[in-house]
């Protein structure tokens, strides 16, 4: 029987699981199980797209397999997670923990992300509603519901014409085609951009974020500490501490150390990014991924440099962490992160809509309500 994406990933997570349990933390087996880890992802990348046909399934399929490896490459190698014998905190001798307890071990770290639960758990994680399983259950269900008509809606709103006219990556350059942008373009580019900045947002947030996002969109560096998924920041943190300090062993808290961890959380989201698009079934030249991520680093360097230079100037003074921005400078920090953001994103967001602006059936959801509902009237 072929490999496919399913098989790759089980056994992908399979390996994942039995390293983290059965393994000691300096344990050589562990770069080893690293080389079958990323044999699966390529496989992976390499196959979603044929079997999954449309392109969100075979992104959802390569970017879960592209970040269990980057979470394997976080957990197992560079912060080294291993399993702790309960036993020998209350016995001289240790003793060797059952299987079965080195399994769940190994199952709860793979899937443990944000690391919940630990001194390491990343940022934001919001507190649980209810403890109560029924109410729980309740609000899951009735959240996948509306999520479920959200996409539904969303997919079948989509106008082939339009999409192939001006959502695709000859649109993608701003400043060269001046001349040539007219009102129609500028207002697609816009309501394309919000439409992305209100996913980002609600994913972290909830709906709080909406009604709070003046101050949240008041700089680049405020926006990208929030709407980074929690299920990455963690790995993209470790990543960037190795490159940092035990590759270019800079002193903690320098510019260098700073800067070196700005540009190398982007460029391995960048990277990550990268994989899931070809996973999508797009070819190296045409993602757009590659130049997103390594903008937003560069954007978010020159408005440090900016913040820094007006502090300076106007306040006699370094920025402060108890500044507070007024009415004045919140509504320019508006404007320059919705700006930056209408004319960095469509590099990112044009090239993957190739096959729904080509016509195809490329929604999210397996069945459409929508569409039903259409065909009755």
């Amino acid at each position: 029987m072929p490999l496919n994406p399913f098989l790759s990933i089980a056994l992908q997570t399979a390996v994942v699981v039995t390293t983290l349990g059965f393994t000691s933390a300096p344990s050589s087996l562990r770069p080893g199980a690293l080389v079958i880890v990323a044999l699966c992802t390529g496989h992976c990348i390499s196959t979603a797209l044929g079997y999954f046909v449309r392109t969100p399934w075979a992104s959802l399929a390569g970017g879960y397999s592209v970040m269990l490896l980057l979470h394997y490459v976080d957990i197992g190698l560079l912060t080294r997670w291993e399993f702790a014998d309960p036993s020998a905190a209350k016995s001289p001798e240790p003793l060797n923990a059952t299987w079965v307890a080195r399994v769940r071990y190994g199952i709860w770290a793979a899937f443990n992300a944000r690391c919940i639960g630990t001194p390491e758990q990343v940022n934001h994680v919001p507190e649980a509603i209810t403890c109560d399983r029924a109410a729980f259950l309740r609000r899951s269900v009735g959240i996948i519901l509306l999520s479920y008509l959200g996409l539904d809606v969303l997919g079948s709103m989509g106008d082939p014409e339009v999409g192939s006219r001006f959502l695709v990556a000859s649109r993608v350059p701003l400043f060269r085609r001046i001349s040539e942008i007219t009102a129609e373009e500028i207002v697609i580019r816009v309501f394309s951009g919000i439409a992305a900045g209100i996913g980002l947002l609600a994913s972290q947030g909830g709906f709080y974020y909406l009604f709070a996002f003046t101050s949240v969109l008041a700089s680049l560096r405020r926006l990208w500490s929030r709407v980074w998924h929690q299920s990455n920041s963690h790995k993209f943190r470790a990543i960037s501490r190795f490159f940092a300090s035990d590759i270019f062993r800079f002193q903690p808290w320098t510019l260098a150390d700073r800067y070196t961890k700005v540009v190398t959380v982007f460029a391995t989201s960048a990277f990550m990014h990268f994989l899931i698009d070809l996973s999508s079934g797009l070819s190296p030249s045409s993602s757009g991924a590659v130049q997103f991520f390594c903008t937003q680093a560069f954007g978010l360097m020159l408005e440090d440099l900016a913040v820094n230079a007006y502090s300076v100037i106007l306040r006699c003074g370094g920025p402060s962490r108890n500044w507070t921005a007024s009415r004045g400078e919140r509504i320019f920090g508006f404007l320059w992160v919705g700006s930056f953001l209408v004319w960095s994103f469509p590099a990112y967001l044009y090239p993957m809509l190739y096959r729904s602006n080509a016509g195809l059936n490329d929604s999210v959801v397996p069945v459409s309500v929508v569409g039903m509902s259409q065909g009755n009237f």
